[in-house]
């Protein structure tokens, strides 16, 4: 097995087995497969195995459909699709669950029940400049302490670091686009677009408000502003992973015409423990033709 280390980002890091990109992820105690041209089921089981002796309980992939049949082979199974994720062509959310209690399904019928009350208010958001009272911006340098505040308050833990001054600052120069509500000078919401210029799709994330501010339409507005200077950079699919447990979050966006594409089980480290996350996608190429 070939193993050539890549750039580190602080435990977690990037390195390659074989051909094939990977991100190691103790926080989330996970491997993702970034980079998976041509790979074969040897490939994909060598890649567990090196998970499995880094003692992570999970490998996942965002594949496209050449490579479907070889995470198949390889023991991997379909939790959900992102469509028109590359350039337009779907992406299959493969998942290989290591350690045997990441797969249990906890909280099912609670999920499924926020799950149905989200898909019945399906594409029902109108944005009133009229009746909405705090302002909405781009985020900039001055209001990353603001934003760690608020990500403190909202989050126990958080599949990444955005409690980082140095993480936020670099992310918001380069691939990531946040948004945030003021209200007298102070972050009381945000959310951002994880852009894949590549790819022409961006994840929807990072969402937080505070709670004595939640009820008000902040986080459906930030998301209406982050969509439109989306839909400025010619992208293809928006996708957000949302908290199945959290009802307010999958209602704002099945409201702004997201689509429920699967859940991923025991996905990521969120408020202190492994959650469950559904898939939420939206296509601005069909709002386009």
């Amino acid at each position: 097995m070939n193993i050539e280390h890549c750039k580190l980002n602080n435990d977690n890091y990037h390195t390659k087995i074989d051909q094939s990109k990977i991100y190691v992820d103790y926080t989330n105690s996970r491997i993702k497969i970034i980079e998976f041209h041509n790979i074969s089921a040897q490939n994909i089981r060598r890649i567990v195995h090196f998970a499995a002796k880094q003692h992570l309980g999970k490998v996942i992939c965002n594949c496209d459909n050449e490579a479907y049949v070889s995470f198949l082979e390889a023991g991997f199974h379909l939790e959900g699709k992102i469509d028109g994720y590359f350039k337009g062509e779907d992406a299959f959310c493969m998942s290989y669950f290591i350690d045997s209690s990441r797969k249990l399904y906890r909280n099912r019928d609670k999920e499924n029940i926020f799950l149905m009350k989200s898909l019945n208010v399906g594409n029902t958001f109108v944005y009133s400049e009229n009746n909405f009272k705090y302002e909405i911006r781009t985020a900039n340098e001055n209001d990353i302490k603001g934003m760690i505040e608020l990500f403190y308050n909202v989050f126990f833990t958080y599949p990444s670091p955005v409690y980082d001054e140095e993480y936020l600052r670099k992310t918001m120069n380069k691939n990531i686009l946040y948004k945030v509500a003021i209200d007298d000078g102070k972050v009381i919401g945000v959310a951002s677009a994880d852009i894949d210029e590549e790819n022409l799709n961006a994840e929807m994330t990072d969402c937080a408000t505070y709670p004595q501010y939640r009820g008000q339409g902040i986080l459906s507005n930030i998301i209406y502003f982050l969509e439109a200077e989306l839909r400025n950079r010619r992208l293809i699919t928006l996708y957000s992973l949302s908290r199945a447990v959290n009802p307010g979050i999958n209602i704002v966006l099945s409201k702004h015409g997201y689509k429920f594409r699967g859940r991923l089980i025991n996905n990521c480290n969120i408020c202190g423990g492994f959650e469950n996350m559904n898939i939420w996608v939206k296509n601005l190429s069909f709002e386009r033709s």
